[in-house]
């Protein structure tokens, strides 16, 4: 969490329209982040950054394109999207909270490094590839943006999707709080999201349900060292298939579950953006994987979701 070192002009950004909470990370944002980074091994240094004019607007416009119930969602919740660089992954959310300890809401930093000379297929497929060393002759290609509309803004648009459902599961009884610790949770049918993939084992551990595991998604691992080889792409996007993971991300965590499913929802089924991932080796297409959301396993969280956005 972000201690606030002045509670009252965090909490002046709800007077701000949503699409204006944008600027320059706060120091205290940095200073998380940069504890964060030394404690987990990141050797990224995190520092706050102006941006262009083109990127601002870009970040702006992405936000507007969301739908209506997105943005009424977050009007209460979000303190602003923040601009730094060398946070070590897309972005960050946390929750931001007052030196009483009130939670004041929660706050997006996002890393600009990541998205200046990006396109949005070209992020994704950077992104999606972070989990595997390189290997001759093996290649992935992500695909969210079709051709006509594969630029920055649809690249910033699902990043901050993904943000956002951080922002939104804060405080709704979906998941386990991110920030406390694990003595806190209660038992796994006390939350909405929790028990549609998920199990809290006796020793406190959060971990796939026993028919949504898969043998390699112990070692996904993304924006760090890769744990996987490249020849392993098929094999984890094949196994995934058997599990209610929208993404390979989602597989990650319960917080980047709901996180991705969110994001993925979003961007498939409200937006109608393309959403897949191909794997080649050579010229030859070893597997696709697409229509997550058309397909059965996905039902009990698009169900969830559904309500929760009144789509």
């Amino acid at each position: 969490m972000i201690v606030a070192a002045d509670a009252a002009q965090w909490d002046q950004q709800y007077d701000v329209p949503l699409l204006d909470r944008l600027g320059p990370a706060q120091e205290e944002i940095i200073a998380h982040v940069a504890q964060v980074n030394t404690a987990t091994g990141v050797a990224a240094q995190p520092a706050s950054t102006l941006v262009d004019a083109a990127f601002h607007a870009d970040v702006r416009a992405a936000m507007a394109a969301m739908p209506a119930t997105v943005q009424a969602l977050l009007d209460g919740v979000l303190l602003g999207v923040r601009y730094a660089r060398g946070l070590g992954s897309s972005a960050i959310s946390d929750i931001v909270v007052s030196g009483e300890g009130q939670i004041l809401g929660v706050v997006v930093a996002l890393d600009v490094d990541a998205f200046e000379a990006r396109t949005a297929n070209a992020w994704a497929t950077w992104k999606e590839n972070t989990p595997f060393a390189p290997q001759h002759g093996y290649r992935l290609e992500a695909q969210i943006a079709a051709p006509a509309d594969d630029n920055r803004q649809r690249a910033l648009q699902y990043l901050l999707l993904h943000e956002f459902g951080h922002v939104l599961a804060a405080g709704r009884g979906l998941l386990p709080e991110w920030w406390n610790a694990a003595e806190a949770m209660r038992s796994a049918n006390d939350y909405r999201y929790l028990p549609l993939a998920w199990r809290i084992t006796p020793a406190l551990q959060v971990v796939p349900l026993p028919d949504n595991d898969f043998p390699l998604r112990a070692d996904i691992a993304y924006y760090q060292a890769p744990r996987l080889e490249a020849c392993q792409m098929r094999d984890a996007y094949a196994q995934l298939q058997g599990a209610n993971f929208a993404t390979l991300y989602a597989a990650t965590s319960m917080h980047e579950d709901f996180a991705e499913s969110f994001a993925s929802y979003v961007h498939a089924v409200m937006l109608g953006q393309p959403q897949r991932i191909r794997i080649f080796q050579g010229s030859t297409l070893l597997l696709q994987y697409d229509g997550y959301w058309n397909a059965p396993r996905s039902a009990a969280k698009r169900q969830l979701l559904e309500k929760l956005l009144g789509s």
